[in-house]
């Protein structure tokens, strides 16, 4: 019966040593998933924000675009002005 005790006590203390290096690798699992994560968390983050700064400058290339059609109109209307003044100072 010790002989069985015996055989039966190294069936054990190796099955706790299985168990425990599982139960290692459950927590580095774990913690890996953790961070993980945490990455994964900061990359949504970045996302929204690279987002975010594309629809600025989306708004920011369309506002430039109406600047400068603006900018060219107020120039075509001086050239227009300097003309119209130059034929009118002519006829006086």
């Amino acid at each position: 019966m010790l002989i069985i005790q015996s055989q039966l006590l190294t069936e054990l203390s190796a099955m706790l040593t299985v168990l425990l290096s599982t139960t290692k690798m459950l927590t580095i699992q774990s913690q890996l998933l953790t961070e993980l994560s945490a990455a994964l968390t900061v990359l949504l983050s970045t996302t929204k924000m690279l987002t975010i700064q594309s629809q600025l400058l989306t708004e920011l290339s369309a506002a430039l675009t109406v600047l400068l059609s603006t900018t060219k109109m107020l120039t075509i209307q001086s050239q227009f002005t300097d003309n119209f003044s130059g034929l009118l100072l002519s006829f006086l």
